[in-house]
């Protein structure tokens, strides 16, 4: 590869971990101060290069203006976020990490049914990009099944997870342990099913008897 292909990707990739970080969504102006920023790294004639590119691409278009861009929808779902077609079989447990063993034997409990499940700290390697990771794992589920112990509770994460299952329209599966539905946030719309603190082959049955296709 040569020497600005490989500058043009290393800014290409800044500007999506922007993009990212400030949750723009489709159509939105883009500010041009976070294309300002990544001049300090970058020359100013390689980052307008790459915004080129990217608008060449279909990702990023230019305002009437001719100076600021906005986000399209083919940028957001082909770039920020790729994932594969939504599969029937495929599940996400959203889980606190000091519950990772009960996540990880209710994991095992369905894929001898025959479903795919996605747990974060199973399934994302080291170096992968967790975040992007996670979203498209979201995207390509068809149920989500929150696992709303006293330590998932308020956590950052799980709790936007849960939003953006709720976003997507997915099929949500709430296992209340030791907790209730005014614990539940958004997700208190969707019934949850109660469990107390090591009922687990209860929790295994009712997940099993929902997602038998």
């Amino acid at each position: 590869m040569k020497l600005r292909e490989r500058r043009t990707f290393q800014v290409i990739n800044k500007i999506r971990e922007n993009l990212l970080d400030s949750d723009k969504a489709i159509g939105v102006v883009i500010d041009p101060t976070m294309f300002k920023g990544i001049e300090n790294e970058f020359s100013h004639e390689e980052v307008s290069y790459t915004l080129r590119f990217l608008d060449g691409k279909g990702y990023l278009i230019k305002t009437e203006n001719g100076q600021d861009y906005y986000l399209t929808a083919k940028g957001y779902e082909e770039w920020l976020f790729p994932d594969g077609p939504i599969s029937e079989k495929r599940i996400f447990i959203s889980y606190a990490v000091k519950d990772k063993v009960l996540a990880g034997n209710l994991k095992q409990e369905l894929e001898k049914i025959g479903l795919t499940v996605f747990l974060a700290h199973d399934d994302i390697e080291p170096t992968a990009k967790w975040r992007d990771k996670i979203i498209s794992e979201l995207k390509s589920s068809s149920t989500f099944i929150a696992l709303r112990t006293k330590n998932y509770l308020g956590r950052p994460y799980t709790e936007q997870e849960c939003g953006f299952a709720l976003a997507l329209n997915k099929r949500i599966l709430t296992l209340c342990v030791d907790t209730g539905s005014k614990d539940m946030g958004f997700c208190s719309e969707f019934q949850g099913e109660n469990f107390k603190i090591g009922e687990e082959e209860k929790i295994f049955g009712f997940c099993k008897k929902q997602l038998v296709l």
